[in-house]
């Protein structure tokens, strides 16, 4: 495999892309809700009925939804990166239960399996050397 080992020079290039395409999903995916207003934040934090929270389901949509996009930022630029990091696996683990809870299918179960494993692996890594917060 020779002819790949160029590849190994950009290895930090490559971190940053997969950092800041997964801080963009959740920016795309979240700030639509947070920019809905009330029903889609009450909507968004009905989730947290599966961790025994029976009111307030406004308050915790938008307490997600603020943290999934700062989360997503915070990943982007790489700015306290694991601060966001667990922001974005807070609101991904809130999920990953709902989904379980609604006994789906394992494929509709997958997605949110992957996207913490992700956010895991995300964690130990690190930004890399292209991140606003380095010397």
């Amino acid at each position: 495999m020779a002819v790949l080992q160029f590849l190994s020079r950009y290895r930090e290039t490559g971190l940053l892309l997969f950092r800041a395409s997964v801080g963009l999903v959740f920016i795309i995916l979240i700030a639509p809700i947070l920019w809905s207003g009330a029903d889609s934040w009450e909507h968004f934090g009905s989730a947290m009925r599966n961790l025994d929270f029976h009111s307030h389901y406004e308050f915790w949509g938008f307490v997600g939804a603020i943290l999934g996009c700062a989360g997503g930022i915070l990943m982007i630029l790489g700015l306290f990166f694991r601060v966001g990091v667990l922001f974005a696996l807070a609101v991904t683990i809130v999920h990953m239960v709902a989904v379980i809870h609604s006994r789906g299918d394992f494929f509709v179960r997958l997605p949110a399996f992957e996207m913490t494993i992700l956010l895991l692996s995300l964690l130990f890594i690190g930004p890399g050397k292209y991140s606003v917060d380095k010397n």
